[in-house]
């Protein structure tokens, strides 16, 4: 009987945690200065904390509203938050200006990196190895460009 009773306990308390991390967001407000603000719909009372990096420093707040007004506009910043006095509901995000107001960046999956174009006047086969003279008859490459 006393296993029984403290497994529902530990049921008890885990599907509480759960229902108040999943009660728990925060939205951004619309203008250039970064202010978010924690939403909680549950009943319990939690005080949200706040930490917000850009590229060169982080910063911190405690509320349901906080104020960012020093954050470069033109750095990725990652806003996260946890909450008071049950920490266990932490989450981050990245959060980027888009010229009016911020707004949650997308999660890329995938990034190409693009070379520069080099105009280097050296000459390539078609296979790409680099040749000593200009062939004749033959089709090769010289500033990213084909010749004959």
């Amino acid at each position: 009987m006393k296993k029984l009773l403290i497994t529902i306990l530990l049921c008890y308390n885990y599907v509480n945690a759960q229902t108040l991390c999943d009660s728990l967001y925060y939205s951004i407000g619309v203008s250039s200065t970064l202010m978010v603000v924690g939403e909680n719909n549950s009943s319990d009372s939690v005080n949200f904390m706040w930490g917000v990096c850009d590229s060169d420093h982080c910063y911190s707040a405690s509320g349901d509203t906080a104020v960012f007004p020093n954050v470069n506009l033109f750095d990725t910043v990652k806003v996260c938050y946890d909450i008071s006095p049950q920490w266990t509901c932490a989450e981050c995000y990245d959060v980027v200006f888009n010229g009016f107001t911020w707004q949650l960046l997308n999660i890329i999956t995938h990034v190409n990196e693009v070379s520069p174009i080099v105009n280097n006047g050296k000459i390539y086969d078609l296979l790409g190895r680099e040749l000593e003279y200009i062939p004749k008859g033959v089709i090769y490459i010289k500033n990213n460009k084909l010749y004959r």
